[in-house]
């Protein structure tokens, strides 16, 4: 039994989520890295209502709504979207570079996996 484990772990190189504090990028919006390697970036991330993350990018990346989202998101020189999502749903994007803003009225909590 051990063995097997040892073999899972090493074939698909599971690994443990850090227990690191919980860095605030922007006011409002807090983000945890849960795993970090040559291949992803997984981080947990919450925005209060009304907070931003200001002008970013991303690698094409997923994103998990551990509960419901409601965002607006801005890219240059096209028109902010409002995006929706209900916990448990999952989005795509190519890579990107924009701001995101929480415009719902409840915090929200995200799980982004950024594809290096």
């Amino acid at each position: 039994m051990i063995l097997s484990l040892f073999a899972f772990m090493t074939v698909f190189n599971v690994q443990t989520a850090n227990a690191q504090a919980k860095m605030e990028p922007w006011p409002g919006v807090t983000k945890k890295i849960l795993t970090d390697n040559e291949k992803v970036n997984v981080a947990e991330v919450t925005f209060a209502p009304g907070a931003v993350a200001d002008w970013h990018s991303h690698p094409q990346y997923s994103v998990y709504a551990l509960t419901d989202v409601k965002m607006k998101t801005e890219v240059k020189d096209k028109e902010p979207v409002i995006v929706e999502m209900k916990a448990g749903q999952v989005g795509w994007s190519e890579a990107v570079m924009h701001k995101t803003t929480n415009v719902g009225k409840k915090p929200f909590t995200a799980i982004v996996t950024e594809i290096k």
